[in-house]
């Protein structure tokens, strides 16, 4: 059985996850020694900081329009889809743990070009 998620509930909560994930790539990207890797960070901390100006739009512009809970649901499936791909990451850092390119697994190697293709 699939276990519940443990990401903060609320607005201000989902804001401080994208906000210290979206830190957390930009760090791993900087001190990774692996090229790819270091694209795959970038690229998930863009798509995260692209859904958190959504997300900032959305919550602006639902005091000012009347949305349906579909709109609301949608934008919180993309956070949440973002918040995923973050995890990946920090698993893919941590089983690269300081590692060069030569030294990583074929399977290591190869969900890294499946994240940057």
């Amino acid at each position: 059985m699939a276990a519940k998620s443990q990401r903060p509930k609320g607005r201000d909560g989902t804001l401080s996850s994208l906000n210290v994930a979206i830190d957390g790539l930009n760090l791993a990207k900087e001190i990774s020694s692996i090229t790819p890797a270091k694209a795959v960070f970038g690229s998930v901390a863009i798509l995260l900081t692209m859904i958190r100006v959504s997300f900032l739009l959305f919550r602006h512009e639902i005091f000012q329009l009347t949305y349906g809970q579909d709109s609301m649901a949608n934008d919180m499936d993309y956070v949440e889809l973002g918040l995923f791909c973050s995890d990946i990451c920090k698993a893919l850092e941590r089983g690269m743990n300081g590692k060069k390119l030569e030294d990583l697994s074929q399977s290591v190697c190869d969900a890294i070009n499946q994240l940057t293709a």
